[in-house]
């Protein structure tokens, strides 16, 4: 009898822990029904801000390399360079202090729409091929797009440039994100399957040094349309931009729960004022689940890619 009443009181803690971890998990998380502000930054110019990342004590975003009168850079072929910039975080969310990252790599290549590991140590970005690839949706030799992955050195900054050993130069590979526990690297690609313009893929990742084959994530997530910037929250959220049909305008944002055993699961397009008529994307929500950046080109915006501040209330 006292042997049943022990594994009854066992149960019963149980139940009570299990409770207990829904409840917090269900506490910290972005919430579609929790009042969402969304504000404009005013770093925001006639220029592009986009893919803000926030690693410590320091903000990441990618931005048109500029000349020194201020003007965007365009490469031979009319299309924006980008760089990446750092800046500090105000208590409002804003951004100060903003410059070019330092890196010992020189010239004027292409880096955008990064991820870091959680120590900061290692960035993984968006560039080009430096030789043309076949491009499949326009049938002519281009610089595709490639992933690389750059060291943190105190004193040196950004070094140690390796591009990633399955970007085929044939085919496109960008937008990187990493998963919370750095084990696991999400990306966009255009190889042989690819059920949209785009699709969703990710890799193993083994001490930022090895990675494994290439998998395209299941059919609910990926579409016919295109599917972009990926991002991974601390609570393992899948959040992407779709232009899908039945979004709220241009790209939208979603959000799937890669926790979920649910296979009838359906990608979620977050509410308003997160997504609205125009193009949103390249959504980035802090540890806290309660604030974040995302990208977009609304109405009232300032220029081309505009950086907003969310948080919920």
């Amino acid at each position: 009898m006292k042997k049943q009443n022990n594994i009854e009181e066992n149960n019963m803690m149980l139940n009570i822990r299990l409770l207990l971890a829904f409840l917090l998990v269900s506490f910290y998380t972005f919430s579609q029904n929790k009042d969402v502000k969304v504000k404009q930054l005013e770093i925001n110019s006639e220029l592009d801000h986009f893919a803000a990342r926030v690693v410590g004590d320091k903000v990441y975003l990618s931005h048109n390399l500029t000349s020194k009168r201020g003007r965007a850079i365009k490469d031979k072929y009319s299309s924006f360079v980008y760089a990446i910039y750092e800046a500090s975080v105000t208590k409002d969310g804003d951004f100060a202090d903003m410059k070019p990252i330092i890196k010992t790599e020189l010239g004027r290549f292409n880096m955008s729409a990064a991820t870091y590991s959680k120590d900061g140590k290692y960035m993984y970005f968006t560039s080009n091929h430096t030789g043309k690839g076949t491009n499949k949706l326009k049938g002519v030799k281009t610089y595709n797009l490639l992933i690389q992955r750059a060291e943190y050195v105190e004193g040196k900054g950004w070094t140690n440039f390796e591009i990633l050993p399955f970007c085929d130069p044939d085919h496109n590979f960008a937008h990187p994100a990493l998963s919370a526990d750095g084990s696991t690297l999400y990306f966009i690609a255009d190889v042989k399957g690819t059920k949209g313009k785009s699709d969703l893929y990710k890799v193993s990742v083994s001490g930022h040094k090895n990675y494994g084959e290439i998998t395209k994530l299941n059919e609910t997530i990926n579409s016919s349309r295109t599917e972009i910037f990926p991002f991974i929250s601390v609570d393992n959220k899948l959040y992407f931009s779709s232009d899908r049909r039945g979004g709220k305008g241009g790209l939208d944002i979603y959000s799937y729960d890669l926790n979920s055993s649910d296979k009838a699961q359906e990608p979620i397009s977050l509410n308003m004022p997160i997504n609205s008529r125009g193009d949103d994307f390249s959504f980035f929500v802090n540890e806290d689940l309660t604030t974040g950046y995302l990208s977009s080109r609304r109405l009232k915006g300032k220029g081309g890619d505009d950086l907003y501040y969310f948080f919920q209330f």
